[in-house]
């Protein structure tokens, strides 16, 4: 699993993304958001992916061998289905 840094109001946490997780999940981070009088609050963190603008030759292989062996997946195929 990978394990992302978050900043919360009053410290930064490793945040643990589970496989599978898409572009704008929502992540529940319990007892890290605003402070009432009787408890704590829950946190929610909205998952952004963000790419290197110029990935290194390294990289860039990479990514291609990603996408060759995930030739079948069509993340577009459910488009405009209701």
């Amino acid at each position: 699993m990978l394990k992302s840094p978050v900043p919360t109001l009053k410290e930064s946490i490793l945040l643990t993304i589970p496989p599978g997780s898409q572009a704008g999940q929502r992540l529940r981070v319990k007892g890290k958001g605003l402070v009432s009088k009787k408890q704590t609050g829950d946190l929610y963190a909205v998952l952004k992916i963000v790419m290197p603008p110029k990935p290194d030759e390294n990289t860039a292989a990479l990514w291609q061998q990603l996408a060759d062996a995930q030739s079948s997946f069509d993340p577009r195929k459910d488009w405009g289905k209701a």
